[in-house]
């Protein structure tokens, strides 16, 4: 009976020891479990934060292009205002330039130098054209200097 319960305690002993290890490797793997959750938790709240800061870039940028394409619309509603201004008679189209004086010599007819000079009628299409481009140029490039000041620098903070 003696080795019975030897046997039974000794048994009892390899059933804790067992149980023993197996509680240190689950402690083990709860641990690691852990560790993995908090860096998944730190990654998703770096994702979301990511995410509400593009989500603000995309409406800085969404409203930039809004007010350029307006402000592109109204420069090119003048631009043809005036285009249509020149074209119909009410306004002119003078240019700054010195003419310089011919003297006059005997026997040549000499005319009024009052005049302003203007461009020619063929001339004038280049000009609104020219005109238009440097709009498109100027808004373009104010667009650009906006959105590298406050969307581009803004992701950088």
């Amino acid at each position: 009976m003696t080795k019975i319960l030897i046997s039974a305690i000794a048994a009892l002993l390899l059933c804790v020891g067992l149980l023993w290890w197996q509680l240190g490797e689950k402690m083990e793997q709860v641990g690691s479990i852990k560790s993995d959750l908090s860096t998944a938790t730190a990654r998703a709240e770096s994702l979301k934060g990511t995410l509400r800061l593009q989500r603000e870039l995309n409406a800085d940028a969404e409203a930039l292009d809004t007010r350029n394409a307006r402000k592109l619309t109204d420069a090119q509603a003048e631009n043809d205002r005036l285009a249509a201004a020149v074209e119909s008679g009410t306004q002119r189209l003078r240019i700054k330039a010195d003419c310089p004086r011919v003297p006059t010599t005997a026997g040549t007819a000499s005319m009024d130098d009052a005049g302003t000079a203007e461009l020619s009628a063929d001339a004038r299409p280049d000009y609104h054209a020219l005109r238009r481009q440097i709009t498109v140029t100027e808004q373009a490039l104010a667009g650009l200097q906006e959105y590298v000041a406050l969307v581009c620098l803004r992701g950088e903070r």
